[in-house]
């Protein structure tokens, strides 16, 4: 977003989400070599595991993105403040620029439906 002054503004991040997708993750445990000896040797199982959950999609200003899934994720990006309204910051100088505009700029394309979880 370029202002009358001159100045580059941009929102730091735009939050995304929730989505309903299949995620994929790594479930691992210990189960014993021969079945008949429980308390025998060990071997680590690693399982591919398929879920539908909710995610959220964080994209940054600079053009990078990471993505929240399921309960936990939602946690951690409260946590972390990426649910908030984010406030505008000048590119140039990385000051916090209070004035009005669209703080959710980072859009290139209009595949997306942003939510923000909270104005607090």
């Amino acid at each position: 977003m370029q202002l009358n002054n001159g100045r580059k503004v941009k929102a730091p991040y735009q939050t995304i989400g929730p989505k309903k997708e299949p995620v994929t993750y790594q479930k691992c445990s210990y189960q014993p070599v021969d079945p008949k000896d429980p308390k025998g040797a060990r071997k680590l199982v690693v399982e591919n595991v398929t879920e539908e959950m909710d995610t959220y999609l964080v994209r940054f200003a600079m053009g990078h993105s990471t993505r929240f899934c399921g309960e936990a994720g939602l946690a951690e990006l409260r946590r972390m403040g990426y649910d908030k309204k984010p406030r505008l910051i000048d590119l140039e100088t990385g000051d916090v620029v209070d004035i009005g505009g669209d703080p959710y700029d980072l859009r290139d394309a209009a595949e997306d439906e942003t939510v923000v979880l909270s104005d607090e």
